[in-house]
């Protein structure tokens, strides 16, 4: 057993390295026999004063809070207890840090939360231990495959086709193959005795030429190697410890020299894993050799359990407690959690059974079961937080809006290569294209949201009937509007939460926030920094647009297409894969000038970014200046000035106020006679006239003559 009660090192001498084991009761027969015979750990000792007056009983219909102190981890049962969950939970004790005990809804269980008392960024979520009444059953070192199938039949028999729908057509997905876990080799999916498969969500790690497989040529597996990494092997055995026979898993079934078969299959990504009977999650280990917790040769976390009747005596409370790992914690703190890839294999499966070093726990689209639950049976989403959940509720999907959210959840994760941005949260896209079809409907080009006018109807139109609302709805994508609008979404550059060293930060200064790999004019053409983290948002709807012309350029075959032509067209090919390298842009521009500033900025002395140039930009009536800029793009330094060319897409006058929204661009390459641009940022600079009275229309057009002497009409390649 792991020395969980060990403190960090930089903690004090109050919570230095402490014996626990008279406090914790784990397991450590493997069979369910012993386990319900074996008792709660006497206590030896007495608990601390500031113990013994914790009031489990009081708190636990109440919703008060309780400080809790643990100065004496190295005497008191109690204090080394709950300092053991903290550390098992993987959380830092920074010295300042204090802690509070309050009761969970329903009177199920108490929170341990950690406060931190700097002055600085608030901590990220997961800051907390779960405590409840410990059952006569505790967790098994290995998996309870019973347990398991319980959950499963549970969900089949209650929850239909809103979970798993075993009639589904495989051959939506050409070329799909499975690994028979009988014969232990591939076969074709149209070959399967039946529709019931499994796939595998996990982290690869560092590549192993030993289990590759037979590889031919073209780099292509087209046999299972002799050795499979452990975590197959083992996910291999759940399958048939479950019942079933076939997995998916993307190393070995997707046809890796079929370059048409692979983009297909990874476009369809979601398909293979929203169809598939249950995904095995692997929220454990860094690498594919690392297995699951549970299963085999990797044993699992004991839980930590402490006696409190023989210390309290007769006080009405409950016998032991354990400490409980919650599941969305359990996730959130697995590398599993932090991959690109495995984000959308989580969120677009019905149905996960998901192995963390704690714990198994089954969560469908109306449940979550735990392995190590007290309660008598499964949690259904009704009765719970969203936030208690480690996947989102499935129909977030039929909400457009909500992709923003998905996009930055994804933004928050790491890729190993860069040009797999797209394809990894490619089964997402297709998802929202699918659900929201009849809502309204969104698009995507290169990632980049589209979402229609909310009036599709023209003057004279008679009200659609039937099939007819979803085309009128999908004809309002080819408005340039609409393009205009997807262009101006905008970018936010957040400090990571503290606990990044000092160290890493100094050496991480000149990381470069683009993916190069992809035009700067979808969101997909950034990313975070180690130190800063990137958010991104849809713009305001905008009433009124700058005219322009916008044509899609592509690198094969040199087509161009115009948008207000070839709108459906383009956003076809986008669907496919196809996407445009530029964007030719046509309309109103401008010069504007950019120095770094101390002063006259949103957070004075923070530092940041204003206009020097045009100089009827000071006129702003906004109040304060906040132009976004994404790290390491423009040398900052005071006084440093930058010359760039604004794009105006939108001149809006309405209500006494003049607003104008523009991306700002930056020349980063000459070719065939021409520049061409990035994108920067996106900008706006507003004008309010509501004191004005009858004057503000003067004003306006005072105004609007300065801005007109600076506008010009040009065309930008943007890239």
């Amino acid at each position: 057993m792991d020395d969980v009660s060990k403190p960090l090192e930089s903690q004090q001498s109050k919570r230095s390295e402490v014996d626990a084991s008279s406090a914790l009761a784990p397991v450590e027969d493997d069979s369910l026999a012993a386990i319900d015979k074996k008792p709660a750990a006497a206590m030896s000792v007495q608990f601390c004063d500031d113990c013994m007056r914790i009031n489990f009983d009081g708190l636990r219909y109440s919703d008060e809070e309780m400080p809790i102190l643990m100065a004496n981890v190295e005497t008191c049962p109690m204090c080394a207890f709950l300092h053991a969950a903290l550390v098992r939970q993987g959380i830092e004790l920074p010295d300042e840090a204090s802690f509070k005990l309050s009761a969970k809804i329903w009177g199920k269980g108490w929170n341990l939360v950690m406060v931190c008392t700097r002055d600085r960024l608030d901590y990220p979520e997961g800051r907390r231990v779960s405590l409840q009444v410990a059952s006569d059953r505790w967790r098994p070192r290995l998996v309870d495959y019973g347990f398991i199938a319980k959950w499963l039949d549970d969900c089949v028999k209650c929850h239909g086709d809103q979970c798993f729908n075993n009639r589904s057509d495989l051959g939506l997905v050409p070329g799909l193959q499975f690994i028979d876990c009988i014969g232990r080799c591939l076969i074709p999916a149209s070959e399967a005795v039946d529709k019931l498969y499994l796939t595998l969500s996990y982290v690869w790690g560092a590549p192993s030429d030993s289990i590759s497989g037979n590889v031919d040529e073209n780099d292509s597996v087209s046999t299972l190697p002799i050795r499979l990494p452990r975590v197959v092997e083992d996910s291999i055995r759940v399958v048939k410890e479950l019942g079933f026979r076939y997995l998916w898993v993307d190393r070995y079934c997707i046809p890796q020299a079929d370059k048409r078969a692979k983009h297909t299959q990874i476009q369809l990504m979601g398909t293979i894993y929203a169809h598939s009977a249950i995904t095995i999650v692997v929220a454990a280990g860094e690498d594919a050799e690392y297995g699951l917790p549970g299963v085999d040769a990797r044993a699992r976390n004991l839980q930590l359990r402490i006696d409190l009747e023989s210390v309290y005596g007769d006080r009405r409370l409950p016998r032991s407690l354990m400490a409980h790992h919650l599941p969305e914690d359990d996730t959130r703190s697995s590398l599993w959690s932090t991959r690109g890839w495995t984000y959308q294999e989580g969120l677009l499966s019905k149905r996960r059974l998901v192995f963390t070093d704690n714990q198994v726990f089954f969560q469908c689209q109306q449940m979550l079961c735990e392995e190590s639950q007290t309660e008598s049976g499964p949690v259904p989403r009704r009765t719970v937080f969203p936030e208690n959940f480690a996947f989102p509720s499935p129909a977030d999907f039929k909400i457009a809006n909500t992709v923003w959210k998905r996009i930055n959840e994804f933004l928050q994760r790491t890729l190993s290569f860069e040009h797999d941005a797209l394809d990894a949260i490619s089964g997402i896209l297709n998802m929202y294209r699918t659900e929201c079809r009849q809502a309204g409907g969104i698009a995507f080009l290169c990632g980049m949201p589209l979402f229609p006018k909310l009036s599709v109807h023209q003057p004279g139109d008679t009200t659609p009937k039937g099939g007819e609302s979803a085309r009128q709805w999908h004809n309002s994508f080819y408005e340039t509007s609409v393009l205009i609008e997807g262009l101006l979404w905008i970018s936010r550059w957040d400090d990571k939460p503290i606990g990044v060293p000092t160290a890493e930060l100094s050496t991480t200064k000149l990381e470069r926030s683009r993916r190069s790999e992809f035009p700067s004019w979808t969101w997909v053409g950034w990313k975070g920094t180690s130190r800063y983290a990137l958010r991104v948002e849809k713009s305001p709807r905008i009433s009124e647009s700058s005219k322009c012309a916008i044509r899609a350029v592509y690198d094969e075959c040199q087509m161009n297409m115009d948008w207000d032509k070839d709108a459906e067209r383009i956003l076809e090919n986008s669907a496919l894969g196809l996407n445009p390298r530029f964007l030719d842009i046509k309309g109103t521009c401008f010069d504007v000038s950019l120095a770094w500033s101390t002063t006259g900025v949103w957070v004075h002395g923070a530092g940041g970014w204003v206009y020097t140039k045009p100089l009827v930009f000071g006129s702003s009536r906004w109040g304060f200046q906040n132009i976004v800029i994404p790290p390491n793009t423009l040398g900052e330094g005071e006084g440093k000035v930058h010359e760039l060319v604004a794009l105006l897409l939108v001149h809006d006058w309405s209500r006494r106020t003049l607003c104008l929204k523009f991306l700002i661009v930056q020349p980063v390459e000459y070719s065939a006679g021409r520049w061409i641009y990035e994108r920067v940022t996106c900008a706006s600079v507003i004008w309010n006239f509501w004191d004005a009275g009858s004057r503000s229309e003067t004003l306006y057009h005072s105004l609007s003559q300065q801005l007109g002497a600076l506008f010009e009409e040009r065309e930008l390649r943007l890239r």
